[in-house]
């Protein structure tokens, strides 16, 4: 189901980073009990976590490069394809301007377009909070969701 940013008044939304995703769908991931409990924590208190598109491309690519585990990145694409797992938002031109104005301010290389998108994404739809164990949200003035 596509998120449409008009929505943004009527829902709480948490924005989901790629490493939160891979966090909650990879038992063996150092973060991810702590992942299932945050998840669950918003979750009970009426919050939609939104994920952007590209977001779930970074976290296929990294389930099955990086982490060697492609059924979970094959089961991720199934339930993107279903379109009822997750609440997408699909980046348009504003989003991607603004994630590439971001990127260009940053000197790091672990921060890629791919946080800058979910920066830009949070930063547009008037996020609640960011969920991603990545420090550098909080550098930009998100807050990210913990317990």
């Amino acid at each position: 189901m596509g998120w449409k940013k008009k929505n943004q008044e009527m829902t709480k939304t948490i924005i989901v980073d790629s490493d939160a995703l891979i966090a909650l769908s990879l038992s063996t991931d150092s973060n991810h009990d702590r992942a299932v409990k945050i998840s669950k924590n918003w979750s009970e208190r009426g919050y939609t976590f939104i994920f952007p598109n590209t977001m779930i491309l970074e976290a296929m690519t990294s389930l099955k490069r990086a982490k060697n585990e492609p059924k979970i990145a094959h089961l991720i694409n199934k339930q993107f394809l279903s379109k009822n797992a997750f609440s997408v938002l699909y980046i348009d031109e504003e989003i991607q301007i603004k994630a590439g104005n971001l990127f260009d301010k940053t000197d790091s290389k672990k921060n890629t377009p791919f946080d800058a998108v979910v920066a830009a994404s949070a930063e547009i739809i008037g996020a609640e909070a960011i969920f991603s164990f990545d420090k550098w949200y909080q550098k930009l003035g998100f807050k990210l969701a913990k317990l």
